[in-house]
């Protein structure tokens, strides 16, 4: 029960950041949401990581694949916030929500055992992430169906370059411990976007935006101690349940923001539901 708990703590979290950073981000663009959500997480994350404390036997390796990792998050995060200022947020979290898709892609293409199960895992979201990029609902316009597609292709390249991160922080994790992962993504959110925007003069702090961004900022990195929590007892079952963040934000958005999605997009999604559970099966069998 603790890995279910733990999962659905991480996938209310990430479900409910996803919905804020959306408001921030059409308010105040993605480099000024992104140096927000930087320092809303570094509030959370930066106590817990000193009281962790390093790890004995860390090398300068571990720390560059942990400023890689953040680096590939931080890239990330700015597409999906792109991405997220463009079109629908059903549209972009069906798509990102691949990154676990992607990464077990990359272990496999590197000699990981490749099952039937992953097989079709990765068939089901890569065709889920087909529809729901290229589907329409009915009601759209010319151009609400221009900006889906832009926000589609941020997505994708934020999927990848998650996936990637992904797979490099999951390696070097378990060297020098999960929270300074997650704080090396966030402060540098924070000297990438903050600091070089509050030098030119335009990060941006209009409100309600700056309070949705940290409130995003603090549910991220707190959905991720919620998962580390389940993963301690299964990190297969955490995981599973913690990737329907995509769901719970799909939800969220039909119901607060009134956003439609057509039947191929909404079998899109169900698609990339299905394939990444299966492909959370797959590790751990």
């Amino acid at each position: 029960m603790i890995a279910v708990f733990g999962g659905l703590i991480a996938a209310a979290a990430w479900g409910c950041s996803t919905i804020f950073a959306s408001r921030s981000a059409r308010q105040i663009g993605a480099e000024s949401t992104l140096g927000w959500v930087g320092i809303g997480g570094a509030i959370v994350i930066t106590p817990i990581a000193l009281i962790y404390g390093i790890k004995p036997g860390t090398e300068w390796t571990d720390w560059a694949l942990v400023l890689l990792g953040a680096a590939g998050s931080v890239i990330g995060l700015r597409f999906t916030y792109k991405a997220l200022s463009q079109g629908k947020v059903g549209v972009v979290v069906a798509i990102t929500s691949t990154e676990g898709a992607i990464a077990a892609a990359i272990a496999f293409a590197l000699g990981a055992p490749f099952g039937l199960l992953a097989g079709v895992g990765i068939m089901l979201a890569t065709l889920g992430v087909a529809a729901v990029g290229l589907g329409r609902h009915a009601s759209d316009s010319a151009e609400a169906v221009r900006d889906s597609r832009k926000a589609a292709v941020n997505a994708s390249v934020a999927a990848a370059v998650f996936g990637s991160s992904l797979y490099v922080s999951g390696d070097v994790a378990a060297r020098v411990g999960p929270p300074w992962v997650v704080m090396g993504a966030r402060w540098l959110g924070i000297l990438a976007m903050a600091v070089p925007q509050l030098a030119r003069g335009k990060f941006s702090a209009a409100r309600p935006a700056v309070y949705f961004a940290l409130l995003a900022g603090c549910l991220e990195s707190g959905g991720f101690l919620g998962f580390l929590w389940g993963a301690e007892a299964n990190i297969g079952i955490a995981a599973v349940v913690a990737t329907q963040y995509a769901t719970i934000a799909t939800l969220i958005s039909w119901v607060v923001l009134r956003e439609r999605l057509s039947r191929v997009q909404l079998g899109g999604i169900a698609a990339v539901v299905v394939g990444v559970i299966l492909l959370s099966f797959a590790g751990t069998t």
